[in-house]
């Protein structure tokens, strides 16, 4: 089988070295960034922080080198090599208004504070070389429910990452997508939605080579939502849960037992009580139907589900012993065979401890 191409590049787009593989493995998940490692002979002067590009006929992968070591068997000379996707060029804290929340589109929002830090800096060296990023979709009347650090205030200070980029995705489904071009000398970001439509997956199929289906139990979750006008606390506005997962303010064919919460919402002059009551009952429950963890593994290149050419983001709808469930792709692991992650729903302790760390 052909070998695998392994480059290294700086950020000014100069190579490094290259070398070859036989093999590889690679895991991509967008709601925590893991390290994918590979081991080739000693490439000399290659740094943290420099592009590595993996590729093998029409599959590539790239990255932001994060970790260089050595092997203690010095005449082989290898090394291996530690890598995270280029969406970590991110991994930053901002500067948040919170009062920017709802004001334009959230794909520009996210744009603008990308060309802040990284494109149109102050201090050129903090800038990186060739990065550009448009917003491909419009999402208007979002919020992230950031708070001023303040009592009073209007900001507070926020990793782009893990208080921005990772909520507008669980939210809105709205992703940032990274591409390294080598021959331009840089390096293209898109902010939007993904590709309409609903991929429908049977995973009872032969095709399926393993399954894990964990749904998140929502008769023990919020699935009554009674919403006060804060002006005048006589006007209310309620919404059910129903079974299928979704809601309105009709009393019918509900979830029980009832598990309610109630809300004061409040909106700007101008503005609506219903518009605002409309947007909170969204927030409470618009993407319960991927709060799941779905795993499927195929082989590479299967022919039914075609997992390479999934994007994440891509909502798919997966049938599994007569019962559809309706999910997100976030992440995708590939070795011997290629298995898709589905939902907003991680069960790795370690990554749910990071995410509270960062949060």
């Amino acid at each position: 089988m052909k070998p695998y191409n392994v480059e290294i590049f700086t950020q000014d787009f100069e190579m490094v070295g290259n070398t070859n593989v036989n093999e590889i493995t690679y895991k991509e998940d967008y709601l925590s960034s893991d390290d994918n490692t590979v081991t080739v002979l000693a490439l000399p002067g290659v740094e943290k922080q420099e592009y590595i590009r993996i590729s093998r006929g029409q599959e590539e992968y790239a990255g932001i080198i994060t970790e260089i070591e050595y092997g203690t068997d010095k005449s082989k000379k290898l090394q291996s090599i530690s890598y995270k996707p280029l969406m970590e060029l991110l991994n930053t804290d901002i500067l948040f208004d919170v009062d920017a929340q709802g004001q334009g589109t959230m794909e520009e929002f996210i744009c603008g504070h990308i060309r802040e830090m990284f494109i149109d800096n102050a201090d050129e060296k903090q800038n990186i070389r060739g990065l550009s990023v448009t917003a491909s979709t419009k999402t208007t009347g979002w919020g992230l429910h950031i708070t001023p650090s303040q009592k009073g205030g209007h900001y507070n200070i926020v990793n782009l990452i893990d208080s921005v980029i990772i909520p507008a995705m669980e939210k809105y489904g709205i992703l940032v997508k990274a591409e390294l071009d080598i021959q331009h000398r840089a390096v293209h970001m898109s902010v939007g939605k993904a590709s309409a439509g609903i991929i429908t997956i049977e995973s009872d199929l032969p095709n399926i080579i393993k399954k894990s289906v964990t749904i998140k139990q929502v008769s023990a979750d919020v699935n009554k939502l009674v919403l006060f006008d804060p002006q005048d606390y006589s006007r209310t506005r309620t919404y059910y849960l129903h079974p299928d997962l979704g809601y309105d303010t009709k009393d019918r064919d509900r979830i029980v037992p009832v598990v309610c919460e109630m809300q004061a919402v409040s909106y700007d002059e101008g503005g609506s009580f219903e518009s605002a009551a409309m947007e909170a009952a969204y927030n409470k429950f618009a993407n319960l139907s991927y709060s799941n963890l779905i795993e499927l593994t195929m082989m590479n290149g299967d022919s039914l589900v075609r997992p390479d050419e999934m994007e994440f983001g891509q909502v798919v709808n997966i049938i599994s012993d007569g019962v559809s469930y309706e999910s997100i792709l976030t992440g995708r692991e590939r070795g011997k065979n290629t298995k898709l992650v589905f939902g907003t729903v991680r069960l790795d302790l370690t990554k749910i401890l990071r995410r509270q760390e960062n949060g």
